[in-house]
């Protein structure tokens, strides 16, 4: 491989991460690919009614509306204690233990019934329940600015911080139409170090034994189910009045079963402020069903591989795999040299072929390989081996596959002197072996305008002699020109063999001069002369 070849090679291939950080950079349109596949593929929406567990418990706790900011907060903070003692006095009476307490309800520091608050927590707790809430970051993102510590000044940290299991946890969920994701970890920039919050799915699950987990950071996806399941799951608390301190669990449904919380993930929220108008279902729905996905054994979606590193490698890898395949087959496959883009659509579809195998396999994972950036690098690197392979044809680098034994070159104005005086006896020459032949010769002409096509520079490359019959006007005209440039630069490669004929010496062009032909002024029996050559 000469130096020019290694140059071109080089610049391909910084092309080629160019076009790719620039796909990876632009994102989202591969992104929506891997979605539209997966819900079509790797989603079984269908079964999520069915597959909702009995384990899953929504609680609808409602803020009141009230004028004063302060009233409204200290109503609702006597919910949810009247909430924790209930569940407290069922623990303890009809020891119904639920799996946890799952509160979708942010704490500020508003110290309102905050020590009674603290209490009823620590009360339930001390009975073996774990309790759960969600840690608000909406001043963080509305002001990355502001840093952890700002963010958290604004919390009610003595309960984050001692009383809360899992401490800080994030609810952060994004839908698009009825797929879930959600990251297992939010990194916040803090005032010395990164903070990391956990997803509040992420930490329930890996506290309760009977779970399966993996606790590295991913983006993790789950089905949105329908609303409709949900209600058979959900009760309206009613607190305590009067003397009575124990409230009540009021079905939602006619469906829902007799209550009882053992082996319950109770989940509470505010489901008609938390209302997600576009979704139609309230937000603590949406963590319902992301933690169903994770606490049942027969998953309604597969998990795809989320990894930045693997996505990259597993894109690269495939990509430079098809560029092997391409440049064993325009190595090998003789026949098709000349033919890249057969080549390149042969290439694509074996490695295309091994990409759904890998696939497969790693599905027998119970994983899902993201496919549009390894599909777009795949596309790039074919386009730019298709390309390179171009140039390495024309620049007469390319071996050939030698189809035709002799490629005719000469300029129309001499077709019926060339017919005669060189087609003809070459026609009726015979190959030591009684062949015929195999001779290249259009007799169509070129006209003005026309591009010098792949159709003359693939018979040169196939060729193996070249026999210009070189006149005056020979190398006065372009595509004479094109032709006998290319397959010089093939004789130079040693990948040809020229057998020159010259009506005269003035006509060979002086570049050319080097080379023997046969001047047919001074050597009438050129074709004798031709022949013996052919016999070599």
């Amino acid at each position: 491989m000469n130096l020019l070849t290694l140059k071109r090679l080089a610049v391909y291939l910084l092309t080629f991460f160019v076009i790719l950080g620039l796909s990876f950079a632009f994102a989202g349109i591969w992104k929506q690919w891997d979605r539209g596949i997966y819900r079509s593929l790797y989603m079984d929406n269908d079964s999520a009614t069915e597959k909702l567990s009995g384990k899953i418990m929504v609680v609808d706790l409602e803020k009141p509306e009230m004028d004063s900011k302060d009233a409204s907060l200290g109503v609702f903070r006597k919910r949810i204690i009247s909430f924790l003692n209930t569940v407290a006095h069922r623990v303890e009476d009809k020891k119904e233990y639920p799996r946890a307490v799952i509160l979708d309800i942010s704490f500020s520091k508003d110290s309102i019934e905050l020590k009674e608050l603290k209490k009823a927590l620590v009360s339930l707790k001390d009975q073996g329940v774990k309790i759960y809430a969600v840690y608000s970051l909406k001043s963080y993102f509305e002001n990355e600015m502001l840093g952890f510590q700002a963010n958290d000044v604004q919390q009610a940290t003595v309960l984050y911080d001692s009383v809360f299991d899992g401490g800080r946890l994030h609810a952060g969920f994004r839908i698009d139409d009825d797929l879930i994701t959600y990251p297992s970890d939010i990194f916040i920039n803090g005032a010395f170090d990164t903070v990391k919050i956990e997803s509040v799915i992420k930490r329930v699950v890996l506290d309760d034994r009977d779970a399966d987990y993996i606790p590295e950071f991913r983006q993790f996806v789950a089905p949105l189910g329908p609303i409709e399941p949900m209600y058979a799951h959900t009760y309206n608390f009613e607190e305590a009045t009067g003397e009575d301190l124990i409230g009540k669990f009021v079905p939602d449904s006619p469906e829902s079963s007799s209550l009882d919380l053992r082996d319950k993930f109770i989940i509470v929220g505010d489901l008609k402020h938390d209302y997600q108008q576009d979704l139609g279902m309230a937000r603590t729905y949406i963590m319902a069903w992301a933690l169903n996905e994770r606490i049942i054994d027969s998953k309604i979606a597969k998990q795809p591989l989320d990894s930045v590193a693997i996505i990259i490698g597993q894109t690269i890898f495939f990509s430079l795999f098809t560029v092997l395949i391409f440049a064993f087959l325009f190595k090998y496959w003789k026949g098709l040299q000349t033919k890249p883009k057969i080549i390149a659509v042969l290439a694509f579809v074996v490695g295309l072929v091994f990409f759904i195998l890998y696939g497969i396999l790693i599905y027998n994972f119970d994983r899902i390989i993201p496919i549009g950036l390894t599909l777009i690098g795949m596309v790039i690197a074919t386009l730019l081996a298709w390309r390179f392979a171009y140039k390495f044809l024309v620049t007469g680098i390319a071996e050939g596959s030698q189809k035709y034994d002799v490629f005719i070159s000469y300029s129309h104005g001499n077709s019926d002197w060339v017919k005669k005086n060189v087609l003809e006896p070459l026609r009726g020459y015979r190959k030591p072996n009684g062949d015929k032949l195999n001779i290249f010769f259009d007799e169509k002409s070129i006209g003005v305008g026309e591009a010098f096509t792949s159709k003359y520079m693939w018979a040169i490359v196939d060729s193996k002699y070249f026999l210009p019959v070189i006149s005056e006007e020979y190398y006065k005209k372009n595509h004479c020109r094109n032709e006998m440039d290319l397959a010089y630069k093939r004789y130079v490669e040693k990948l040809l063999l020229l057998l020159p004929i010259a009506f005269s010496y003035q006509a060979v062009p002086e570049i050319y001069n080097q080379i023997n032909f046969a001047d047919i002024t001074a050597t009438p029996n050129f074709m004798d002369k031709i022949k013996e050559e052919l016999e070599k």
